[in-house]
Order: structure tokens, then sequence, then C-alpha cells
């Protein structure tokens, strides 16, 4: 994910049960980005992705039922939420050399697929540090992940509704090009932003790209 993260928790633990977890928060941030990072050759991914052309690749439960969320989330946006925009020979319609089998395999049909998670990967984060807060017994918290995916739990200083994420996609600056229009192959360029308020921090990544783009 290559971004800041900025953490406020408020409760009636100590100091050191603070600093506990804290600790399991980067520990929990950091298998992300071994499961999803595309960028780390030794990436749960990238290592899926490098041999999944020559035969199918047994995948994690975690990175399969992602997967298989963002290829749900093409259909679901007319094809402007793709993992695969990236790809070097990208074309309309290259998501579906993608396969997920039905005992949990990826298999990628031609070559040189890129399977990016960049878009998606913050708001999975973000539900996986839901679920170790709460277990951890946080109820009132901040999680932010580089100002454009924020989850709110209980009381605190945001104007996010409890249990819901605020998810932000665009260009920050005029100059700035790295979202690409799946359905052009063509980079938004331009200074505009669009976030959106979802309980789902996923589905809100999603629904950002599809209003960005739209």
């Amino acid at each position: 994910m290559h971004t800041r993260v900025d953490l406020l928790l408020t409760g009636q633990q100590s100091e050191a049960e603070f600093e506990q977890i804290e600790a399991a928060v980067r520990d929990d941030l950091s298998a992300v980005e071994q499961m999803g990072n595309r960028f780390a050759p030794d990436s749960e991914l990238s290592k899926a992705v490098k041999e999944a052309v020559a035969r199918p690749v047994a995948l994690s439960n975690d990175l399969h039922d992602l997967l298989k969320r963002c290829l749900a989330a093409n259909a679901e946006t007319g094809g402007l939420f793709d993992i695969t925009v990236n790809s070097p020979g990208f074309r309309p319609g290259l998501i579906k050399a993608v396969e997920l089998t039905a005992d949990g395999c990826l298999r990628l049909h031609e070559k040189d697929i890129v399977l990016d998670l960049s878009g998606v990967l913050k708001g999975y984060a973000l539900e996986r540090l839901r679920r170790l807060l709460q277990s951890l017994g946080v109820s009132d918290a901040v999680v932010n992940l580089g100002n454009s995916s924020i989850l709110s739990l209980g009381n605190n200083p945001t104007d996010i509704p409890s249990g819901q994420c605020l998810t932000t996609s665009g260009n920050a600056t005029a100059q700035r090009r790295h979202i690409r229009n799946p359905l052009t192959g063509t980079f938004v360029i331009g200074r505009r932003e669009v976030s959106v308020t979802t309980p789902d921090a996923v589905d809100g990544e999603i629904r950002s790209i599809e209003a960005f783009l739209s």
C-alpha cells in the first residue's frame, strides 16, 4: 500500500496495552502487504500471478475471496473497476482471462496479465483492522490510511458516522495521473476527487472509483 497510517485509539486501556494494540495493527498491515502487494516479488499475489499462466495456483482463502470480490465488482460497475487495467497489453475485457477455480485456485489464460489490487487493498486492510480492534476490546477509534480510506469506530473527533468508512478516489493535483479508465485505456487527468461513505470499506473503494470514472 505504501501509505501513511494514522491511528487514534481511546479507551480505558493502559499505555502498555495500547502499545500492544499498535503492534498488532502493524503486524496485520504487514500481512496485508505480504498477501496483496503486486510490487513485492515475494508477495502471495506476485508469486501466484507469475505461476498461474502455466498451471492453476492454489490461493489462501483471504486472497481468493478478495479476488473473487474484485471480479464481481467488474461486472457490477460495467467494467469501470478492473484489476487488470495496468497490464502492459490491456484491452477492455482482458479480465475475462482471469479464472478463479472452484477448488480455490487462480488460472490466467493469457500472458503478461497484471493483477493490481491497489484500488481495493486499503479498504480490505481497514475491514481486517475493524475486526482486529474489536477483538482487542477497542470500541472508539479512527484508522486513516493515506487520507483516502478512513474507518470510524464509536466516539471519535471525525464527522464520519460510527462504523462507516470514508473513501476518496481521484487526483489531488492537476498533474497527477494514476487512475486509468478501463473502458478507454487512458489515464484520467485534471484535479477532481470523489468521496463516498459506506458500511464496508472494500465496497467504498469500488464505489469511489466507479463514481470518479462515471
